[in-house]
């Protein structure tokens, strides 16, 4: 499957944790492809694209106004 959202991969290496498809299977995200050797490995990985896909939904937010404030 190719590489859509960061939610999309997080959806699937969870389902592919809870069936065991990880120890067969590669991962393509871009130009890099990544197998995975033991359960800690995809579990690390599987931390980091949680929140990767949490920033995804999040979008860009922040002040959008000129600071206001004097000299003191």
């Amino acid at each position: 499957m190719a590489f859509t959202t960061w939610a999309a991969l997080k959806s699937e290496l969870s389902d592919d944790l809870a069936s065991g498809r990880w120890k067969v299977k590669s991962y393509q995200i871009g130009d890099i492809s990544r197998s995975f050797v033991t359960v800690d490995e995809l579990l690390r990985m599987i931390s980091y694209v949680e929140n990767k896909a949490a920033a995804e939904t999040q979008g860009i937010s922040g002040r959008t106004y000129a600071k206001q404030g004097g000299r003191g």
